[in-house]
């Protein structure tokens, strides 16, 4: 059933295989979430494009990809188990199942440090609405977070996969993709559109 999908490795126990697919596609989609953002924000040539031609719709993606992107790494450094009897799939979840890795244990201490930023926003502005950070920002500021250290969280928790991926299949995973109508060929059909319609006017 999975035998072609991302991540899947015949060669791991079967105790992990399943696990470590899911881990594998969540960051694959999260490292291609955050290439999408970076390629539409993170060029002042490209956001002077969006604000001119439509900047509350791009705000809106904005805002969404960033609270999006919060999640998914809050949930890749979630503990195995929360409350009483659920069970999280998250990268410890692997290292309580990986036993015979060295330094597993460590390359999760890095990641769950990058993430702690991360967290707290989470905590405090994206999975709940906390009543003092609302009200009073000034006396309850939140951490800033940058495109440096979303690299880094995105290094470890890649570095991390890679490392159960040697152990077993003796290889490394890209998780890099390049799909057809990503950010770049927006980018081009809005400068294309933009163009036409400043001709028609002429």
């Amino acid at each position: 059933m999975f035998e072609n999908a991302f991540g899947y490795q015949v060669e791991a126990p079967a105790n992990i295989r399943i696990v470590f697919m899911w881990l594998c596609q969540d960051v694959a989609s999260l490292q291609s979430k955050w290439d999408f953002y970076m390629e539409l924000y993170g060029k002042e040539e490209n956001t002077e494009l969006l604000s001119a031609l439509a900047p509350w719709s791009f705000n809106i993606i904005e805002e969404s990809l960033r609270d999006d992107m919060t999640m998914a790494i809050c949930r890749l450094s979630d503990p195995p188990v929360s409350g009483r009897d659920q069970e999280n799939l998250s990268l410890e979840t692997l290292v309580k199942r990986c036993t015979d890795i060295p330094n597993l244990d460590m390359q999760l201490k890095s990641f769950k440090e990058a993430c702690k930023p991360l967290r707290i926003w989470r905590h405090k502005r994206v999975g709940h609405n906390d009543l003092n950070t609302k009200i009073s920002p000034k006396e309850n500021p939140l951490p800033g977070i940058n495109k440096n250290q979303i690299d880094q969280i995105l290094t470890l928790a890649k570095g991390f996969l890679n490392t159960i991926s040697f152990r077993y299949a003796g290889g490394q995973l890209v998780f890099h993709t390049i799909s057809r109508g990503g950010a770049e060929e927006l980018i081009f059909w809005l400068k294309a559109g933009r163009e036409h319609h400043s001709r028609d006017e002429e």
